[in-house]
Protein backbone atom coordinates (compact mmCIF):
# COMPACT_ATOMS: atom_id res chain seq x y z
CA UNK A 1 0.00 0.00 0.00
CA UNK A 2 1.37 3.41 -0.97
CA UNK A 3 1.97 5.79 1.93
CA UNK A 4 0.77 9.34 1.59
CA UNK A 5 2.61 12.55 2.20
CA UNK A 6 0.76 14.65 4.74
CA UNK A 7 -1.37 17.47 3.45
CA UNK A 8 -0.12 20.95 4.12
CA UNK A 9 0.03 24.52 3.00
CA UNK A 10 1.88 25.90 0.02
CA UNK A 11 4.20 28.26 1.86
CA UNK A 12 4.75 30.33 -1.24
CA UNK A 13 1.10 31.23 -1.78
CA UNK A 14 -0.81 30.11 1.28
CA UNK A 15 -2.89 27.75 -0.87
CA UNK A 16 -3.88 24.29 0.36
CA UNK A 17 -1.72 21.49 -0.98
CA UNK A 18 -3.23 18.05 -1.35
CA UNK A 19 -1.52 14.85 -0.28
CA UNK A 20 0.64 13.04 -2.82
CA UNK A 21 2.19 9.56 -2.96
CA UNK A 22 5.54 9.16 -1.29
CA UNK A 23 8.23 8.20 -3.76
CA UNK A 24 11.41 6.25 -3.19
CA UNK A 25 13.38 9.40 -2.41
CA UNK A 26 10.59 10.92 -0.33
CA UNK A 27 12.15 10.63 3.12
CA UNK A 28 13.76 12.83 5.73
CA UNK A 29 17.06 10.96 5.43
CA UNK A 30 17.15 11.57 1.68
CA UNK A 31 16.47 15.25 2.27
CA UNK A 32 19.34 15.45 4.74
CA UNK A 33 21.59 13.73 2.19
CA UNK A 34 20.69 16.29 -0.47
CA UNK A 35 21.47 19.18 1.89
CA UNK A 36 24.77 17.58 2.93
CA UNK A 37 25.71 17.03 -0.72
CA UNK A 38 24.94 20.69 -1.44
CA UNK A 39 27.17 21.83 1.41
CA UNK A 40 29.94 19.48 0.27
CA UNK A 41 29.72 20.72 -3.32
CA UNK A 42 29.81 24.34 -2.13
CA UNK A 43 32.90 23.72 -0.01
CA UNK A 44 34.66 21.73 -2.74
CA UNK A 45 34.08 24.34 -5.42
CA UNK A 46 35.19 27.11 -3.08
CA UNK A 47 38.37 25.10 -2.59
CA UNK A 48 38.78 24.86 -6.35
CA UNK A 49 38.53 28.65 -6.66
CA UNK A 50 41.30 29.00 -4.08
CA UNK A 51 43.44 26.28 -5.67
CA UNK A 52 43.26 27.81 -9.15
CA UNK A 53 43.69 31.42 -8.05
CA UNK A 54 47.38 31.51 -8.93
CA UNK A 55 46.43 31.72 -12.60
CA UNK A 56 44.77 35.10 -11.93
CA UNK A 57 47.74 36.77 -10.28
CA UNK A 58 49.11 38.01 -13.59
CA UNK A 59 46.00 40.12 -14.22
CA UNK A 60 46.68 43.80 -13.61
CA UNK A 61 44.25 46.13 -11.84
CA UNK A 62 43.77 49.85 -11.64
CA UNK A 63 44.65 51.60 -8.35
CA UNK A 64 41.95 51.69 -5.69
CA UNK A 65 39.85 54.84 -6.07
CA UNK A 66 37.77 54.86 -2.91
CA UNK A 67 34.72 53.30 -1.27
CA UNK A 68 32.66 53.14 -4.47
CA UNK A 69 35.45 51.56 -6.49
CA UNK A 70 35.49 47.85 -7.26
CA UNK A 71 39.09 46.72 -7.58
CA UNK A 72 38.68 43.38 -9.41
CA UNK A 73 37.97 44.54 -12.96
CA UNK A 74 40.09 44.64 -16.09
CA UNK A 75 41.78 47.98 -16.79
CA UNK A 76 40.60 47.65 -20.39
CA UNK A 77 37.52 45.45 -20.86
CA UNK A 78 37.13 43.56 -24.11
CA UNK A 79 34.12 42.73 -26.24
CA UNK A 80 34.22 39.13 -25.05
CA UNK A 81 34.72 39.94 -21.38
CA UNK A 82 31.53 42.00 -21.46
CA UNK A 83 29.58 39.67 -23.73
CA UNK A 84 30.32 36.56 -21.69
CA UNK A 85 29.64 38.22 -18.33
CA UNK A 86 26.29 39.69 -19.37
CA UNK A 87 25.31 36.83 -21.66
CA UNK A 88 25.96 34.09 -19.11
CA UNK A 89 24.28 36.16 -16.38
CA UNK A 90 21.17 36.64 -18.53
CA UNK A 91 21.01 32.95 -19.42
CA UNK A 92 21.43 31.93 -15.78
CA UNK A 93 18.79 34.37 -14.59
CA UNK A 94 16.20 33.45 -17.21
CA UNK A 95 16.74 29.73 -16.61
CA UNK A 96 16.25 30.13 -12.85
CA UNK A 97 13.10 32.22 -13.25
CA UNK A 98 11.71 29.77 -15.81
CA UNK A 99 12.17 26.83 -13.43
CA UNK A 100 10.54 28.71 -10.55
CA UNK A 101 7.60 29.63 -12.78
CA UNK A 102 7.27 26.04 -13.98
CA UNK A 103 7.23 24.80 -10.39
CA UNK A 104 4.56 27.29 -9.33
CA UNK A 105 2.33 26.65 -12.33
CA UNK A 106 2.84 22.93 -13.01
CA UNK A 107 4.07 21.33 -9.77
CA UNK A 108 2.40 23.35 -7.02
CA UNK A 109 2.87 20.88 -4.17
CA UNK A 110 5.51 20.08 -1.60
CA UNK A 111 7.43 16.82 -1.37
CA UNK A 112 9.94 15.41 1.09
CA UNK A 113 12.12 14.36 -1.82
CA UNK A 114 12.94 16.11 -5.07
CA UNK A 115 10.67 16.99 -7.95
CA UNK A 116 12.26 16.64 -11.41
CA UNK A 117 12.30 20.44 -11.58
CA UNK A 118 14.48 20.52 -8.45
CA UNK A 119 16.96 18.15 -10.06
CA UNK A 120 16.97 20.40 -13.13
CA UNK A 121 17.55 23.49 -10.97
CA UNK A 122 20.42 21.90 -9.06
CA UNK A 123 22.07 20.77 -12.29
CA UNK A 124 21.50 24.12 -13.96
CA UNK A 125 23.05 26.07 -11.09
CA UNK A 126 26.01 23.68 -10.89
CA UNK A 127 26.54 24.14 -14.61
CA UNK A 128 26.53 27.93 -14.39
CA UNK A 129 28.88 27.82 -11.39
CA UNK A 130 31.35 25.85 -13.51
CA UNK A 131 30.74 28.20 -16.43
CA UNK A 132 31.53 31.25 -14.28
CA UNK A 133 34.77 29.62 -13.15
CA UNK A 134 35.84 29.09 -16.77
CA UNK A 135 34.67 32.58 -17.74
CA UNK A 136 36.77 34.14 -14.98
CA UNK A 137 39.91 32.33 -16.06
CA UNK A 138 39.49 33.18 -19.74
CA UNK A 139 37.85 36.63 -19.81
CA UNK A 140 37.93 37.56 -16.09
CA UNK A 141 35.44 40.43 -15.83
CA UNK A 142 32.10 40.14 -14.09
CA UNK A 143 29.23 42.60 -14.19
CA UNK A 144 31.22 44.95 -11.95
CA UNK A 145 32.87 46.43 -15.02
CA UNK A 146 29.61 48.16 -15.99
CA UNK A 147 27.51 48.62 -12.85
CA UNK A 148 28.04 50.21 -9.45
CA UNK A 149 29.08 48.19 -6.43
CA UNK A 150 26.08 49.71 -4.66
CA UNK A 151 23.71 47.87 -7.00
CA UNK A 152 24.76 44.47 -5.67
CA UNK A 153 24.79 45.71 -2.08
CA UNK A 154 21.34 47.25 -2.53
CA UNK A 155 19.84 44.02 -3.87
CA UNK A 156 21.19 42.07 -0.91
CA UNK A 157 19.92 44.68 1.57
CA UNK A 158 16.41 44.44 0.12
CA UNK A 159 16.64 40.63 0.25
CA UNK A 160 17.36 40.79 3.98
CA UNK A 161 14.40 43.12 4.54
CA UNK A 162 12.22 40.74 2.51
CA UNK A 163 13.28 37.83 4.75
CA UNK A 164 12.32 39.83 7.84
CA UNK A 165 8.93 40.53 6.30
CA UNK A 166 8.34 36.84 5.57
CA UNK A 167 9.40 35.85 9.09
CA UNK A 168 7.38 38.58 10.81
CA UNK A 169 4.45 36.35 11.84
CA UNK A 170 6.59 33.44 13.02
CA UNK A 171 9.50 35.21 14.71
CA UNK A 172 8.50 38.84 15.06
CA UNK A 173 10.71 41.84 14.37
CA UNK A 174 11.17 43.49 17.76
CA UNK A 175 11.59 41.32 20.86
CA UNK A 176 9.69 38.50 19.11
CA UNK A 177 6.72 40.81 18.55
CA UNK A 178 5.34 40.86 14.98
CA UNK A 179 4.39 44.09 13.28
CA UNK A 180 0.83 44.44 11.92
CA UNK A 181 1.58 43.99 8.22
CA UNK A 182 -1.40 43.16 6.02
CA UNK A 183 -2.05 39.50 5.24
CA UNK A 184 -2.04 40.29 1.52
CA UNK A 185 1.45 41.79 1.76
CA UNK A 186 2.79 38.74 3.61
CA UNK A 187 1.25 36.36 1.06
CA UNK A 188 2.72 38.39 -1.81
CA UNK A 189 6.17 38.29 -0.18
CA UNK A 190 5.99 34.52 0.28
CA UNK A 191 4.60 33.73 -3.15
CA UNK A 192 7.03 35.84 -5.15
CA UNK A 193 10.13 35.83 -2.96
CA UNK A 194 11.79 33.21 -5.17
CA UNK A 195 11.93 35.54 -8.15
CA UNK A 196 13.49 38.42 -6.24
CA UNK A 197 15.85 36.24 -4.19
CA UNK A 198 17.00 34.58 -7.40
CA UNK A 199 17.67 37.95 -8.98
CA UNK A 200 19.67 39.17 -5.99
CA UNK A 201 21.73 35.97 -5.79
CA UNK A 202 22.40 35.44 -9.50
CA UNK A 203 23.19 39.12 -10.10
CA UNK A 204 25.62 39.18 -7.17
CA UNK A 205 27.14 35.88 -8.30
CA UNK A 206 27.96 37.25 -11.75
CA UNK A 207 28.98 40.66 -10.41
CA UNK A 208 32.27 39.27 -9.10
CA UNK A 209 35.03 37.32 -10.84
CA UNK A 210 35.96 34.12 -9.03
CA UNK A 211 38.91 35.61 -7.16
CA UNK A 212 40.36 34.00 -4.04
CA UNK A 213 40.51 36.79 -1.49
CA UNK A 214 38.97 35.86 1.84
CA UNK A 215 35.96 38.03 1.06
CA UNK A 216 35.43 36.44 -2.35
CA UNK A 217 35.81 32.89 -1.03
CA UNK A 218 33.38 33.40 1.85
CA UNK A 219 30.96 35.18 -0.45
CA UNK A 220 31.03 32.52 -3.16
CA UNK A 221 30.67 29.72 -0.61
CA UNK A 222 27.57 31.39 0.77
CA UNK A 223 26.16 32.09 -2.69
CA UNK A 224 26.60 28.41 -3.58
CA UNK A 225 24.61 27.49 -0.47
CA UNK A 226 21.89 29.96 -1.42
CA UNK A 227 21.73 28.46 -4.91
CA UNK A 228 21.20 25.05 -3.33
CA UNK A 229 18.41 26.53 -1.23
CA UNK A 230 16.98 28.30 -4.27
CA UNK A 231 16.88 24.99 -6.15
CA UNK A 232 14.86 23.21 -3.45
CA UNK A 233 11.60 25.12 -3.91
CA UNK A 234 8.45 23.12 -3.13
CA UNK A 235 10.37 20.61 -1.04
CA UNK A 236 10.41 20.13 2.72
CA UNK A 237 14.17 20.66 2.58
CA UNK A 238 13.52 24.26 1.53
CA UNK A 239 11.81 24.93 4.88
CA UNK A 240 13.92 22.61 7.04
CA UNK A 241 14.51 24.55 10.27
CA UNK A 242 18.07 23.30 10.87
CA UNK A 243 19.08 24.03 7.28
CA UNK A 244 17.58 27.53 7.53
CA UNK A 245 19.46 28.19 10.78
CA UNK A 246 22.68 27.00 9.12
CA UNK A 247 22.13 29.47 6.28
CA UNK A 248 21.42 32.29 8.73
CA UNK A 249 24.55 31.77 10.82
CA UNK A 250 26.97 31.01 7.97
Amino acid sequence: MVALQGSGTDEGSGAFVSASPVRGNDSESFGNLVIFAGILFSAAFTGLIWFASGRLQAISHLPDQGASWYFWILPEPTFWSRTTAWGFYAAHQIAQWALIYHAQVRVRKYTRGLHPVNVAALGMNAGFIAMHFVQTHIWYDGLAQDVSIWSALGLVAILLIWVLLMENDRRGLFFAKPLPFSRRLIQFARRYHGYYFSWAIVYTFWYHPMEATSGHLIGFFYMFLLMVQGSLFLTRMHVNRWWMVFLEVT
